[in-house]
């Protein structure tokens, strides 16, 4: 709530005071972030990844697993054969 205080020449100045924030805001302030997965991505993991984002086509998920992008990426190349 805004307070009173008298300032020089007796005139009244609103002076705002500090709000706390809610507890529950508070609290998911200072939980960490959860931790990602820090294991090596498999070569399952990676195809099964290339069928979600290709929408099940077998060839767009040899494109996709095959593309120069994800070579650089991973820094290996992945050869499948149809």
């Amino acid at each position: 709530m805004a307070k009173a205080t008298t300032a020089r020449k007796s005139r009244s100045v609103r002076r705002q005071a500090r709000r706390v924030m809610p507890s529950s805001r508070r609290k998911n302030r200072r939980a960490p972030a959860p931790a990602a997965k820090t294991g090596p991505l498999t070569l399952g993991e990676l195809i099964a990844a290339a069928f979600d984002t290709a929408g099940g086509e077998f060839l767009e998920v040899l494109r996709v697993v095959s593309s120069p992008q994800l070579s650089k990426a991973l820094g290996r190349r992945i050869v499948l054969e149809t």
